[in-house]
């Protein structure tokens, strides 16, 4: 048994429908894949430990994310926003969630990242990140004016430099990663999971 079939073994999904849109997704080549139940289980965790009230994501693909936020914020009497510009995702992702019995705790914005990003007031206590990758290091600024301070950043893909993905996608996400660990506001680290997730604590 290898190291990720033991971890997978023991987490277990949080919502009964996550297992449906795992299987929309890998019928799909049009988009890239899903956190996967190990981040979204991370991502659950973090949630309820900060007791998130306000939780914000960016990049909704099919809505595997959105419903594993959706189900932590249900769970601490939050809400979740959530941004995704394609249209047939954004369609997607509405359908998933009312299916899933949680649109009413997520309001569901079609949009430009980071234009929509400009227009939000916070103070959000986490920030998922997982957006365009080109927008990644430009929508930085933005999601530590957003953050409270104790609150988190979330950026997933983070390991797409070392995993060889093609420079359009890795370059951006690699300079995400110089910015955050060289900012003294924030305080960084990489967890090896899915495809690598960045969380910055906004000091």
């Amino acid at each position: 048994m290898d190291k990720l079939t033991y971890i997978h073994d023991f987490v277990r999904l949080d919502h009964p429908y996550l297992r449906a849109i795992a299987e929309q997704d890998e019928a799909r080549e049009d988009i890239q894949p899903t956190i996967g139940p190990d981040v979204g289980r991370l991502l659950g965790l973090l949630i309820r430990m900060a007791n998130a009230k306000r939780v914000l994501e960016f990049g909704t693909c099919l809505g595997y994310s959105t419903v594993w936020l959706a189900t932590a914020v249900k769970a601490t009497g939050g809400h979740l926003t959530s941004i995704e510009l394609r249209p047939d995702l954004y369609a997607e992702t509405q359908k998933n969630l009312a299916a899933a019995g949680l649109s009413g705790y997520v309001d569901l914005i079609r949009g430009d990242a980071k234009e929509v990003a400009e227009r939000l007031a916070g103070p959000f206590d986490l920030i998922l990140q997982d957006s365009d990758k080109a927008l990644y290091p430009e929508m930085l600024e933005r999601c530590i004016a957003l953050v409270r301070p104790g609150g988190l950043v979330v950026a997933d893909d983070a390991s797409f430099k070392p995993m060889g993905v093609p420079a359009a996608l890795s370059d951006p996400v690699h300079r995400y990663n110089q910015i955050v660990f060289a900012d003294p506001r924030l305080y960084s680290t990489i967890l090896p999971i899915g495809d690598g997730l960045t969380i910055s604590l906004k000091l």
